[in-house]
């Protein structure tokens, strides 16, 4: 549970509701970051080092933040 207390944490920091997120149970590759044709974002843990990963995953999820908030 501490990898989605981590995601959470940029998602939260990014006002991202938790609810416009999808994360696959099981890490895979480098990670990476979707937007579905559901207008959800999924987000794939690497297989790798989180901690080293999760300024990649802000970088990613910028473009994507605008709209995605509570109430928005």
């Amino acid at each position: 549970m501490q990898t989605m207390e981590r995601i959470f944490e940029v998602v939260d920091d990014l006002e991202i509701s938790r609810e416009a997120i999808q994360v696959p149970l099981l890490p895979a590759g480098d990670g990476a970051v979707r937007e579905l044709s559901s207008g959800r974002i999924e987000i794939t843990v690497p297989e790798g080092d989180l901690e080293a990963w999760l300024p990649e995953l802000r970088r990613r999820l910028a473009p994507l933040a605008g709209g995605r908030g509570e109430g928005r």
